[in-house]
């Protein structure tokens, strides 16, 4: 691939981008015949054409040089094209050539997706659960074979994701695509924020920090959430999985370690997120028997959750509840005391508690342990918190605590924290 001109005579500014038959014109050595205009926004105009020479259908994306950002909008065009061309999988868009079309503006040329994006789709309400979950391990797939290559997307949202008519993930536009061995910045030369709000990752809008590919993960968990439910992830978000009766809770859990507001707590790797999301889909094998009478379900233990965020405490009591726990919850530190000390004056404790350790509007996990402790000196707890390097959380023995539940966690590791702490509880009774 290279950079090419046009020898054509010098254009004259125009307020429109060209027709499909100026294009054609202007378009260097004839290579490519335009046909429709086919969709128009900030980062460009987009027509469909043939490239002559073998007859294949291709897209044809035209950016207008003024405009650019900053003077570093070529530059950042140049960065797409090359970004793109490195690019080989089935779930991206491929890129066949780039260049000048005089001074006046800029093309390249692409795969062309016979299909519509996602934006288009949960429009009209064609977005299903069923297409979504079987969407998203393609999206991922993308995105994890372009970090895998050095080059992160950054603006990963509904208008960049196509789906052609066979039902196969394309994502495109990479043009606001830094190569993470080369670029240094997320910033434009006149200190703009490149990327979409809505998508995009707290360190995106911080024009002194480096972004990374984790900024893909989280872009890619709200639109995860967007996908399931419908809306964005704003505010007291609700879990998918309370609005999609039987969605798997473990999908609530990936939104909610990939929406971290500290990308050390997200997931690492594209990879890792796409292995969760797949062990959540895989359904699990029924055998067919004969009708049972009901029969209650003995309780794998009573537990006491204390947890200021309603949505995590919901997640976490639905994970609980499911392994056979009965859970009782509050947010609060002083209610928490209050239905400890009201279980054991009716003869039925708590099995266990758990504590978030930090709750910004009352008592926090500590504080509540110092008082529990003095109810019942032989309590068993675990704190729980997103601060894995407070002194609670390194050493929760010296606190009184039988073990500590780092956030974010998934459902897998709360189990194995629960379950471990009650089987040292049991031993400890013998």
């Amino acid at each position: 691939m290279r950079l090419t001109s046009s020898s054509a005579a010098p254009l004259v500014t125009r307020s429109a981008p060209p027709s499909p038959q100026e294009l054609s014109a202007m378009m260097p050595f004839g290579r490519y015949s335009v046909q429709a205009q086919v969709g128009i926004g900030g980062m460009g105009t987009v027509y469909r054409g043939t490239q002559l020479s073998l007859g294949r259908p291709v897209a044809v994306k035209v950016l207008r040089v003024s405009d650019g950002y900053d003077f570093a909008f070529e530059d950042r065009f140049r960065r797409e094209a090359r970004a793109m061309a490195t690019l080989n999988h089935p779930n991206i868009v491929a890129i066949y050539d780039y260049g000048h079309i005089g001074t006046e503006f800029l093309f390249f040329v692409m795969e062309f997706v016979d299909g519509t994006d996602l934006g288009e789709i949960m429009r009209t309400g064609r977005m299903t659960r069923e297409l979504a979950l079987q969407l998203l391990p393609q999206i991922c797939a993308g995105l994890e074979y372009a970090h895998s290559k050095g080059i992160v997307h950054r603006d990963i949202k509904p208008a960049n994701i196509m789906l052609t008519r066979q039902g196969e993930v394309k994502i495109t536009d990479f043009g606001l695509a830094k190569d993470v061995m080369r670029a240094p910045s997320m910033v434009t030369e006149t200190h703009m924020v490149m990327g979409t709000p809505e998508y995009a990752a707290p360190e995106q809008f911080n024009a002194h920090r480096d972004v990374d590919h984790r900024a893909d993960i989280y872009a890619f968990g709200v639109l995860m959430y967007q996908m399931l439910t419908g809306a964005l992830p704003r505010g007291s978000w609700q879990p998918p999985s309370s609005l999609l009766h039987g969605l798997d809770t473990r999908l609530d859990a990936v939104i909610i370690r990939a929406l971290m507001t500290d990308r050390e707590h997200r997931y690492q790797s594209m990879g890792d997120m796409r292995r969760v999301i797949e062990a959540a889909l895989v359904p699990v094998a029924h055998t067919p028997s004969r009708p049972l009478l009901p029969v209650a379900k003995p309780s794998a233990g009573r537990i006491l959750l204390l947890e200021d965020d309603l949505m995590v405490r919901d997640l976490m009591r639905r994970a609980l509840e499911k392994a056979s726990y009965e859970v009782v919850e509050t947010g609060d530190g002083k209610e928490t005391l209050r239905l400890y000390q009201e279980a054991m004056q009716q003869g039925h404790p708590y099995d266990l508690a758990i504590l978030d350790l930090t709750i910004p509007d009352g008592m926090c996990g500590r504080e509540t342990m110092m008082y529990l402790r003095r109810l019942d000196p032989q309590i068993l707890a675990i704190v729980s918190s997103g601060y894995r390097d407070d002194a609670v959380m390194k050493d929760c023995a010296a606190y009184g605590f039988a073990a500590a539940l780092p956030k974010p966690y998934q459902v897998e590791g709360l189990l194995h924290v629960v379950n471990g702490a009650l089987a040292v509880g049991r031993r400890r009774m013998v």
